[in-house]
Order: structure tokens, then sequence, then C-alpha cells
């Protein structure tokens, strides 16, 4: 398996967002328990408000995949993802190549 870096720039908040946020929170929470999310976070220092998620998967297709299902990009408050291999140059993470 490899490291995949997943950005997300959102959409400029609304309440439905925010009402949405606990499930999408448990959905990230759900990929971390299970291995699949290694780490992420809100990237706060950026115009338009956006994420960084590291995902371990074997393909951008299944990591494309496996985010169609967070609540946040299937409610359309992700106004653009990118899905892109991450090759480690320094550090590792167990398990990525």
């Amino acid at each position: 398996m490899a490291a995949y870096a997943v950005t997300y720039n959102y959409v400029p908040e609304t309440e439905e967002m925010v009402a949405v946020r606990p499930t999408h929170v448990d959905f990230l929470s759900g990929l971390h328990e299970q291995g699949t999310l290694l780490v992420s976070g809100r990237l706060t220092e950026a115009d338009p408000l956006g994420a960084l998620l590291i995902i371990k998967g074997d393909s951008v297709d299944e990591v494309a995949s496996i985010m169609d299902g967070d609540p946040f990009h299937a409610g359309g408050f992700v106004a653009e993802r990118t899905v892109r291999r991450w090759n480690i140059a320094f550090g590792s993470i167990e398990g990525a190549e």
C-alpha cells in the first residue's frame, strides 16, 4: 500500500455544513480506526479553507472511491478535491511504501 495526499477546498461554510460536520468527523474517525486514514486536519491559513488527509491505499481511484463516502463530499461541501500519490522522501508511515 502507498500513501496518498488528499486535499479539500471547502465551499463557504453554511448552517447545513455545520449540521453535517459531526457525520463527517465520524466518517473520518472510522477510517482512522481502520488504519486507512493516517493523519488529517484542516488547513486554516488558506483561502478557501480546506483540509489535508493522508490516506493509505492501492491507487488514486481506490482512495477517491473511499473519500466519495465522506458526508462533506457527498453533501457538496467540497468545492475541489485532489488525490495524489505521495512519495515519502524522509521519514516513514507504517505500511506505506
